[in-house]
C-alpha cells in the first residue's frame, strides 16, 4: 500500500476529490481527513500511481485558481445577459 500526504493549506478537497476521482479506474483508495493534511492510502505499490496522481493533482489546483481569478467576471457576464433579457421582455 501506498500512503501519499497532502497539506490542508496546499490542497482543498475539492481539488483532491476531483484527482481521486480519476484514480478509480487505476486503483482502490482511501482518503483520510488528518487535522493538518489529507492522507492518500492506494492498494497499488506502482510508484506511477503517485505520479499520475500528482499531475491530476496539479491539474485540479490550476483548474481551482483559474475558477477564483475568473468567477468575478463570469458574473458580471451572468449579470449583464439577465439584464438584457430583462430588459427585451419588458419592451
Amino acid at each position: 500500500m501506498l500512503i501519499h500526504p497532502l497539506e490542508k493549506t496546499t490542497f482543498s478537497e475539492s481539488v483532491v476529490r476531483h484527482a481521486l476521482y480519476w484514480m478509480s479506474p487505476l486503483t482502490t483508495w482511501k482518503l483520510a481527513d488528518e487535522d493538518t493534511r489529507w492522507a492518500v492510502h492506494f492498494s497499488s505499490q506502482d510508484e506511477d500511481i503517485i505520479l499520475e496522481f500528482e499531475r491530476l493533482l496539479n491539474d485540479y489546483l490550476l483548474r481551482e485558481k483559474l475558477s477564483e481569478k475568473t468567477s468575478s467576471y463570469l458574473e458580471g457576464i451572468s449579470a449583464a445577459v439577465l439584464s438584457s433579457v430583462e430588459k427585451k421582455l419588458l419592451k
